[in-house]
């Protein structure tokens, strides 16, 4: 499977997914905050920024069911779901992931989900979102 590689404005949120902490950057200037990571806010055009920990949990935005695999490596994969997650406390920012621990045909847009992490290697962990255990947001 292709790896992502880490650039000067993604490293804090690779490193930041190697502890298991979902992360977006929030604009030190005006606060908006965004993902994926940029050198500067789109809102106010400022270079401050930091890295805003999020709770894990948020609602599907909206998804696609993938049915072909389009690389050799992800043939056992499908079908599998991407997703545009909006993250509780992310204020706006939308993550793009994966749904995972319930059947692709379950997933529906505003459905409850909470963060889990695929550990790839010792240098790579991505986030995957499954669905609440009690249908609701993680405390």
């Amino acid at each position: 499977m292709p790896v992502p590689s880490a650039s000067a404005e993604t490293a804090g949120w690779w490193e930041a997914c190697l502890d298991h902490r979902l992360v977006v950057q929030r604009c030190l200037a005006c606060g908006t905050t965004r993902h994926p990571p940029g050198p500067v806010c789109p809102a106010c055009r400022s270079e401050a920024a930091e890295w805003a920990e999020l709770p894990g949990a948020g609602t599907v935005y909206t998804f696609t069911v993938v049915r072909q695999a389009f690389l050799p490596a992800l043939a056992d994969t499908v079908p599998y779901v991407v997703a545009a997650i909006e993250p509780d406390g992310g204020g706006g920012a939308r993550l793009v992931s994966n749904v995972v621990g319930c059947d692709p045909e379950d997933v529906t847009i505003g459905m409850p989900v909470e963060v889990v992490w695929e550990d790839i290697s010792p240098e790579l962990a991505l986030p995957r979102f499954r669905p609440c255990a009690d249908g609701g947001a993680v405390p």
